[in-house]
């Protein structure tokens, strides 16, 4: 197995990680909200981002730890140790690219102040599509709010084709198609089985906030991809840490700006039960974003946004195991055809990576034999 197909292979497997977690911790958020009455999707969002900053402590201690032993105190400034160590994974392509005469800017690995500014940017993307996605559980049902969010995956492929990021073909566009089909007839399968606890207008609401984190969601997933290219190049967890930070220091004034406005009134959990609940969705959201961002840098923002279509089956399943849904053939049959969509997106984008490593090799074999000429 080649050094790209183990790197996509794991794209896959951390897809499978974050599917399974983000279905995971809509449920235990939906509880939070409804069954428990704690209704705090801004607090709740800002804890679980805040949380990132936990990964800037390793690295934090590394940094220490390196000066000690080297006393040197601009060491830090040429590389982290677990730079060095993510950049093993990708060392075929490091021994390549160190064979031409110079790299260009965008081969480089982001340095300290480019991982903090483009953590300074993504911040308040992030904010916006995982607030709109947790506030939209309080007003919808995880099957609505989840089938709403695989339209992601439209907005990915149009965002990316303007990006340039996305190559539009017929094969992706009916990998598109069969996914909307699958996704109406879940759609059909849901309004079939209505969930009385919501009204018409917080279903509406509920609906089209989780639209808006779908949109946002495109945006900034194939952003993310067209700035950094090639997971070698930054460090994730840095990035995470510094998300964290921002969003720690730079949003709480919105805390009591919305307790007082009566918008969303600070309280802390009255039991335990709530408190364990945003514990375990804390820690599902603190390991499964970052398996996220390393699916979108080892395959693609569209293979990992139709990807994600999938939490749709396995949202209806835990509807019908924990509340006792019925399962109907507009479910089955819309099931199976996001199965299919992501399928043939996936080996579309393959391909397509395929030919664009086996291109981007070529011409570094070609500069590098016009480069030993050009010494003789």
């Amino acid at each position: 197995m080649s050094g790209y197909t183990k790197k996509w292979a794991m794209g896959l497997l951390m897809i499978l990680v974050v599917i399974l977690s983000w279905v995971s911790s809509s449920f235990l958020l939906n509880q939070v909200f409804e069954e428990n009455g704690y209704k705090k999707p801004f607090f709740i969002t800002y804890l679980n981002v805040s949380s990132f900053v936990l990964y800037l402590v390793p690295i934090g201690i590394r940094k220490v730890l390196h000066r000690v032993e080297t006393e040197e105190e601009d060491s830090i400034a040429v590389s982290f140790d677990e730079v060095e160590e993510e950049k093993d994974a990708a060392a075929e392509d490091s021994d390549r690219t160190a064979l031409l005469p110079g790299k260009s800017q965008s081969q480089l690995p982001l340095t300290l102040r480019e991982t903090a500014k483009l953590s300074a940017v993504f911040c308040a993307l992030w904010f916006v599509a995982n607030f709109s996605t947790n506030a939209s559980l309080s007003y919808t049902s995880v099957a609505s709010q989840t089938i709403l969010s695989a339209t992601s995956s439209f907005f990915t492929l149009f965002i990316g084709a303007i990006l340039h990021v996305e190559s539009v073909n017929s094969s992706k566009l009916l990998g598109l198609l069969i996914s909307f089909i699958g996704i109406i007839c879940v759609t059909e399968s849901d309004s079939i089985t209505p969930d009385v606890a919501f009204s018409k207008v917080h279903v509406v609401i509920g609906n089209s906030l989780a639209l808006l984190g779908a949109l946002v969601y495109g945006l900034y997933s194939t952003v993310l991809k067209r700035t950094i290219r090639d997971e070698s190049r930054i460090n994730i967890k840095l990035f995470f840490g510094f998300v964290g930070l921002f969003t720690l220091v730079g949003l709480w004034p919105l805390l009591p700006l919305l307790h007082y406005t009566g918008i969303e009134p600070f309280e802390l959990p009255e039991t335990r039960t709530v408190v364990y609940l945003l514990l375990a969705n804390g820690i599902i959201t603190f390991a499964s974003d970052y398996c996220w961002a390393k699916a979108i840098l080892l395959t693609s923002p569209l293979t990992v946004t139709v990807g994600l279509s999938l939490t749709i089956p396995f949202a209806m399943a835990g509807d019908v195991l924990f509340k006792n849904k019925v399962i109907s053939v507009w479910y089955v049959i819309g099931a199976s055809l996001v199965l299919l969509s992501f399928a043939l997106i996936n080996a579309q984008e393959d391909g397509d990576d395929a030919k664009h490593l086996a291109i981007s090799s070529a011409d570094i074999e070609c500069q590098t034999h016009e480069s030993i000429y050009s010494t003789l």
